[in-house]
């Protein structure tokens, strides 16, 4: 047994349940995001970390929201018209329910509205993610200083939405969003994006 896998299990005996959740939500939401940069093996151990998760919190918006989007990606990248769109429409539906029922998390919110920021225009989610986004910058950079959202989620949330202000010809509203992403999380994709999108201003 390895010296880190000791100590997490010597602290998880005594450390509170909600401790032990965000480790496990950690882990997993870094095996989600190492999916979405194009790592295949997370795939499986994302799937499998949040269907545990799933079964030890059942109704956590977080966790059904990540399901969710999963759904969504597995969708992407299968050839099945028919499970193509099953497994959208259901991805979709559980992200909904995860936001409908908790419509003040975040985290939540910020899943669905970057899943169904590059869907395709016939499914008619992208004012739904411009909202979505639209709703999470104002509170943004307050949510990453109190822990209560992920600060390479805030710099994201924050980058998306200047682009949803570029899209609204409102540039002064994109350049803060931007400049708010940075210096949130310069080094996260999110924050290097908006930096990006500075420097070509």
């Amino acid at each position: 047994m390895g010296k880190l896998t000791a100590i997490f299990l010597a602290f998880s005996t005594v450390l509170p349940a909600a401790v032990t959740f965000q480790q496990r939500l950690g882990e997993a939401r870094a095996q989600y995001f190492a999916v979405l940069q194009g790592n295949r093996a997370a795939a499986e151990k994302a799937r499998s970390s949040f269907a545990a998760l799933s079964r030890d919190y059942p109704g956590n918006a977080v966790v059904d929201a990540y399901t969710g989007s999963l759904e969504l990606l597995d969708a992407a990248r299968t050839w099945a018209i028919w499970d193509k769109r099953r497994l959208a429409n259901e991805g979709l539906q559980k992200m909904d329910q995860a936001v409908n029922r908790a419509p003040s998390d975040l985290e939540a919110r910020f899943i669905r509205a970057a899943s169904a920021w590059h869907l395709p225009f016939f499914y008619k989610r992208r004012e739904q993610a411009a909202s979505d986004f639209t709703l999470i910058a104002p509170q943004a950079e307050a949510a990453a200083a109190k822990g209560t959202l992920p600060p390479e989620l805030a710099a994201a949330a924050l980058d998306y939405y200047g682009q949803v202000l570029i899209d609204r010809r409102d540039s002064h509203g994109a350049k803060q969003a931007f400049e708010a992403a940075a210096r949130i999380d310069g080094a996260s994709p999110g924050g290097r994006d908006a930096l990006k999108r500075l420097r070509t201003e």
